[in-house]
């Protein structure tokens, strides 16, 4: 029987060349005031794709244990292993219901649990891996330790206006953000062993874009870079910066793709990554 990949609706996946047989997805629930939606199921109110109110909260809900039990449980009699890649554990309580619910089919199917520490494009990398490993027959333990090596060769930057977001989520206070607003300040933020820091801070927005670009032409030998950008900015706005960014590292592979609503409720609605596979 296949080793079947569970990947969660914060990765973004290349849309070709893959297995879709062994592909699982879970929907991550969005909370916004009283309205909820599937992120990558339903269609988002386009309202609120961004909203006009750009201090909305996003809120991020994942499956309860006792869903993950159940899909665990219907899965197993049909795979041989289940691997679930999933996006960073410091960032909501996905990874650790996932670990927790495996109990429910315990001896029958061993499950792996990867947290890649991180979200968007770069999880979606490891998650590529995954199937296409599992698509070549590769054992479960060959397919897990594949992806654990992949951990440190991942890395992820943004920058952002939404200072609401951030101190929604802690990572600045009230004051932090009420200065910054008043100052024009825009954020550096840095995915760290699973958590986003603000590092640094910039008084514009173009002298941001130049921190972003000087982080990634350190890296001369990157493999894939992935831009990433929020729904309040434009298409034309994400290939310029793209363009900066490929003259300055001269990267094997550069995607550009639009961050979703699990994204948004950590950084808000205009923000600007640049994720980097070493």
């Amino acid at each position: 029987m296949p080793v079947r990949v569970l990947v969660d609706s914060a990765a973004l996946l290349s849309p070709t060349d893959l297995p879709e047989d062994l592909l699982v997805w879970i929907p991550l629930t969005i909370r916004v005031d009283h309205q909820t939606f599937r992120e990558g199921v339903d269609e988002i109110p386009p309202e609120l794709w961004p909203p006009s109110d750009r201090t909305k909260a996003f809120v991020l809900e994942p499956p309860t244990e006792e869903e993950l039990r159940a899909l665990y449980t219907r899965l197993a009699p049909s795979t041989s292993a289940i691997v679930a890649v999933l996006h960073s554990g410091r960032l909501s309580p996905l990874v650790a219901r996932a670990r927790a619910a495996a109990s429910a089919v315990l001896g029958r199917c061993p499950v792996h649990v990867i947290d890649t520490q991180t979200m968007g494009i770069a999880q979606g990398w490891i998650a590529e891996a995954a199937l296409r490993l599992a698509a070549q027959g590769q054992s479960v333990h060959e397919i897990v330790r594949s992806l654990r090596g992949m951990l440190s060769r991942l890395y992820s930057v943004f920058v952002t206006e939404s200072l609401e977001a951030l101190e929604r989520n802690r990572l600045l206070s009230k004051t932090q953000r009420i200065l910054g607003t008043m100052l024009g300040i825009r954020p550096f933020l840095m995915m760290e062993d699973g958590a986003l820091l603000p590092l640094e801070k910039a008084r514009s927005t173009e002298k941001a874009l130049e921190k972003l670009i000087e982080f990634a032409a350190e890296f001369s030998r990157a493999e894939r870079v992935g831009v990433l950008y929020g729904p309040a900015r434009s298409l034309q706005e994400a290939h310029a910066f793209a363009q900066r960014l490929q003259e300055a590292m001269q990267a094997r592979e550069l995607v550009v793709r639009p961050y979703g609503p699990s994204l948004a409720a950590w950084i808000g609605f205009d923000g600007l990554g640049v994720m980097i596979k070493e």
